[in-house]
């Protein structure tokens, strides 16, 4: 069977029909009626059974028009462009300065050593010269904690890319709490400009407080007035506002105080997701949402959200942008006590674990676990997804990893009208 695969799109204007595809960037023009209706009539089949017409051959040989196995060949070629990219997502601390309910990890009090900071600024400098793309991630514990050691470590590669003209984009996963206007300033001018902080409502500081108790909810708003005050013209971040969820949160005038502060700011989005028990025994207390009750309830979420105004985070169509770090080839978690991972919510499990940092000899890799991860395995129902180019089903291996299932539901076709 010939279809039309999931990344060709086709509309029409002007009296002619235009096929497109987002992977090769190419473009053909239908403009006499009779090759438009058997278009029409090919679209409406679902394709064909073989190429048989002057059409059908044009469309293929245009590879707009292919059987499965070919759709598969195409993207795996795609896939190998990911080779490209070094993403490194680093976790000075697992220390935090907060205490939240729902939270998977342990926050043992355990920063890097200098000497391995060293051994991994080190293993950055190896490979810089070998990709096109370099991601810097900073996440934790909490890493506002430890601000000298980020700064030192991307001004490095930002010294690197005037060397090695690499595309060098960082952002970071903070609580907020400490991201004052100086902080922030000096994180943007070493190249952090993308940032997740999660506010998490009226009752915020029920689920979010400070390790002393105290709350930390007025702390991060009047942080992040202080940088929605930042000229866009010269300050250009992007803020994800993340909001996690339990069942019976249906309180939306949250989002009103929220539109009220940020709602006219293009740099401010927002995010929502259900709280899910990823580990910890605190979570087991909350009223987590049921699995057929986590789309309705985000749905329900963004329709206040849309309502209103405020900008929701969305980047589906965007080639591999919803393919996990994990799922990267050159894609690692440095975590603080020197263990190498390759997802941050299966921590210490033996299959997340692909290496660790020496102190003598520096970067160990696991080459054969890292391959459990980097994997394509694209199913039947890819090859005609309008999202395949974005998520290459590598959106997440956690449950073919680590939790052994055999297979997993498409998040993107379980959750393709939010994102």
């Amino acid at each position: 069977m010939y279809i039309l695969p999931g990344y060709i799109r086709h509309y029409e204007e002007n009296g002619a029909i235009y096929i497109s595809s987002k992977m090769l960037q190419n473009k053909v023009m239908l403009t006499e009626p009779a090759i438009q209706e058997e278009f029409r009539i090919l679209v409406k089949s679902g394709g064909c059974r073989k190429i048989s017409t002057p059409l059908e051959q044009f469309l293929h040989e245009q590879e707009l028009l292919l059987n499965e196995g070919e759709i598969k060949t195409a993207l795996a070629e795609f896939n190998k462009l990911m080779d490209h990219s070094l993403i490194l997502t680093i976790m000075p601390t697992e220390g935090c300065n907060f205490r939240c309910p729902y939270c998977y990890e342990d926050h043992e009090s355990v920063s890097m050593f200098r000497s391995m900071m060293d051994r991994i600024q080190e293993y950055i400098i190896e490979q810089a010269s070998h990709f096109s793309n370099i991601y810097i991630n900073w996440f934790g514990g909490e890493p506002t904690l430890c601000k000298d050691v980020i700064l030192e470590t991307n001004n490095l590669v930002q010294k690197l890319q005037e060397k090695y003209s690499f595309c060098f984009k960082s952002g970071m996963t903070t609580n907020g709490y400490l991201l004052n206007e100086k902080n922030f300033c000096e994180y943007y001018k070493a190249g952090i400009t993308s940032y997740q902080i999660t506010v998490d409502g009226w009752e915020h500081d029920k689920f979010r407080p400070h390790v002393s108790g105290k709350g930390t909810l007025q702390t991060i708003l009047d942080n992040l007035v202080s940088l929605a005050k930042l000229s866009p013209e010269e300050y250009p971040f992007h803020i994800i506002l993340r909001r996690n969820i339990l069942d019976e949160n249906m309180e939306f005038s949250w989002y009103d105080h929220l539109y009220n502060l940020f709602g006219n700011d293009k740099r401010f989005f927002m995010s929502v997701n259900p709280v899910g028990d990823w580990g910890g025994e605190t979570v087991k207390a909350l009223n987590l949402l049921a699995k057929e009750r986590k789309k309705e309830l985000v749905l329900e979420h963004k329709a206040y959200i849309d309502k209103i105004g405020m900008q929701w985070e969305k980047t589906q169509g965007t080639p591999f942008s919803k393919v996990c770090y994990a799922c990267y080839p050159h894609g690692f978690v440095f975590r603080a006590n020197g263990k190498i991972e390759k997802c941050t919510i299966a921590q210490n499990h033996p299959k997340n674990l692909v290496g660790y940092v020496d102190p003598d000899k520096g970067v160990i890799l696991n080459k054969e676990i890292n391959c459990l991860w980097t994997g394509m395995e694209l199913k039947t129902e890819c090859v005609g997804c309008p999202y395949v180019l974005s998520c290459l089903n590598l959106a997440c291996k956690n449950g073919r990893v680590v939790k052994g299932r055999s297979t997993d539901i498409c998040p993107h076709l379980e959750l393709a009208d939010i994102i």
